[in-house]
C-alpha cells in the first residue's frame, strides 16, 4: 500500500477548517488505496488525538512566540522525521515557502512526489517584521514554489486558472463526507417562524466576513432571526470597533464546538456569506457554504471566488449583486412561504458535488 504524508496547519480533528478539508482528502485517498498520515499542529499538544476517523496523527506544537514560528516556517519537519514515515507522496497543506522548499529537496531526492494543497493567497497589512516576513513568505510560496510542485490541488477557479498551465492542477472546492451523520440530512425538513438566518464563522474584522453590514441590514427586521455563531457580542464589538447592540432579534451564541455549529446551521433557515470581492476572498472558497449545503440550508451570499458555479439563484441561494441589494434579497425571503423555503432546502439536499467521492477522477490525476 503506497503511503501519503500530509504537512500543514490544520488542527485536528476539527478546530479549524482546514482539518475539514484534509480529512475528506484523506477519505479519498484512503477510498484510493493509500495510507494516510497527518502531521498537524495543536494548540493542546498534551490532549490532541493521535487518532482520527481511522487515519494516524502526529501534531506539532502551535507556536508560542515570534522565534517558534520562524522556525516553524522554515523548518516545519527534519528531513530525517519525514522519511521516517516512508511516503510515496507528501501533500503540503498552504506551506510556508522555505520549509516548503526543504521538502522538495529532500523528497525529489528520493523520487517522492511533492503536491500543494492551496486554499488561499494570504494578504498581510503592516510593517512590523512578522508582517514583512510573511508578505516575503507568501510571495516567495504562491510565484515561485507552487510551480516547483509535481502537482496543486486548487480550492478555486481563481487558483486554478493561475496555476494550470505551469503545473499539473486539479480543482477541487472543499468536500465533505454527505453520509456523515452530523449533517442530519435525513431529518425532516422544516421552516422556522421567524424566518431565521445563521452566521457561522470567525468575520475576522471584516477583512473576511463583513458581520458588520449583515447586523445593520437585519437589526429592524422583526420578521427575522439572526443566530451568530464564532463570537460574543463583546468580541464582535472590538473587531468592528462598534458599540454594544442590544436587539431582540439578534442573538449571539460565542465559540461553539463544530457539531454543535453544524445543528445550528441544520436547524436555521439560510446562511449569510457577505464577503467583499478581494484577492484573499478570491482566491479561497467558503468551506461554510459547502457545509452548508450539506445540511440542506441555503446561502445568502456576495458574489466572491467562484461560488457562483454552485449557487443558483432563487433555487438553491440567492446572490446579492449589483441588480440585488441585501435588503432586496432579505425583503424577498420575509415574503417568502415555508413551503418555498423547505423547497429550497430539498434542492441543497440534492446537490452531490460537494462529496468527496466526487473527486476520485481528480485525483487520479495526481495521485497515480
Amino acid at each position: 500500500m503506497k503511503k501519503v504524508l500530509y504537512l500543514g496547519g490544520f488542527e485536528l480533528p476539527d478546530k479549524n477548517a482546514a482539518a475539514q478539508r484534509v480529512i475528506s482528502n484523506g477519505k479519498l485517498l484512503r477510498m484510493m488505496g493509500y495510507e494516510v498520515t497527518y502531521v498537524g499542529i495543536s494548540k493542546d499538544i498534551a490532549n490532541a488525538p493521535s487518532e482520527v476517523e481511522g487515519f494516524a496523527s502526529y501534531p506539532i506544537s502551535y507556536p508560542n512566540n515570534t522565534i517558534q514560528w520562524i522556525c516553524q516556517i522554515t523548518n516545519y519537519i527534519s528531513s530525517e522525521k519525514l522519511l521516517d514515515y516512508q511516503p510515496d507522496y507528501v501533500i503540503l497543506y498552504n506551506f510556508p515557502a522555505i520549509a516548503s522548499l526543504k521538502v522538495l529537496r529532500t523528497c525529489h531526492k528520493r523520487g517522492i512526489k511533492v503536491i500543494h494543497d492551496l486554499t488561499e493567497w494570504e494578504q498581510t497589512e503592516g510593517y512590523f517584521p512578522r508582517d514583512i516576513i510573511k508578505r516575503l513568505d507568501t510571495a516567495l510560496r504562491m510565484r515561485y514554489c507552487m510551480k516547483e510542485m509535481d502537482g496543486v490541488i486548487a480550492i478555486s477557479r481563481f487558483l486554478y486558472n493561475i496555476y494550470k498551465d505551469e503545473v499539473s492542477t486539479i480543482l477541487m472546492p472543499p468536500t465533505v463526507d454527505l453520509s456523515h451523520k452530523k449533517w442530519n440530512r435525513d431529518r425532516e425538513i422544516s421552516s422556522n417562524c421567524p424566518v431565521t438566518l445563521v452566521y457561522a464563522g470567525s468575520p475576522g474584522s471584516g477583512v473576511k466576513d463583513r458581520l458588520d453590514l449583515l447586523i445593520n441590514a437585519t437589526k429592524d427586521r422583526k420578521n427575522m432571526l439572526l443566530c451568530i455563531i464564532g463570537l460574543t457580542e463583546d468580541q464582535y464589538a472590538d473587531s468592528f470597533h462598534t458599540s454594544h447592540i442590544h436587539y431582540n432579534n439578534i442573538v449571539f451564541k460565542g465559540r461553539l464546538s463544530h457539531p454543535d455549529a453544524v445543528r445550528e446551521v441544520c436547524n436555521a433557515d439560510f446562511q449569510m456569506l457577505i464577503r467583499d470581492k478581494n484577492r484573499k476572498n478570491e482566491a479561497g472558497f467558503p468551506t461554510k457554504l459547502v457545509e452548508s449545503m450539506a445540511c440542506g440550508t441555503p446561502v445568502i451570499a456576495t458574489i466572491f471566488s467562484n461560488i457562483m458555479d454552485y449557487v443558483h439563484n432563487g433555487e438553491n441561494g440567492f446572490i446579492i449583486d449589483n441588480n440585488q441589494t441585501i435588503d432586496a434579497v432579505l425583503d424577498k425571503v420575509a415574503g417568502m412561504n415555508a413551503d418555498d423555503i423547505v423547497r429550497m432546502k430539498r434542492n441543497c439536499i440534492d446537490i452531490k458535488v460537494f462529496d468527496y467521492h466526487y473527486y476520485k477522477s481528480e485525483f487520479e490525476k495526481l495521485f497515480v
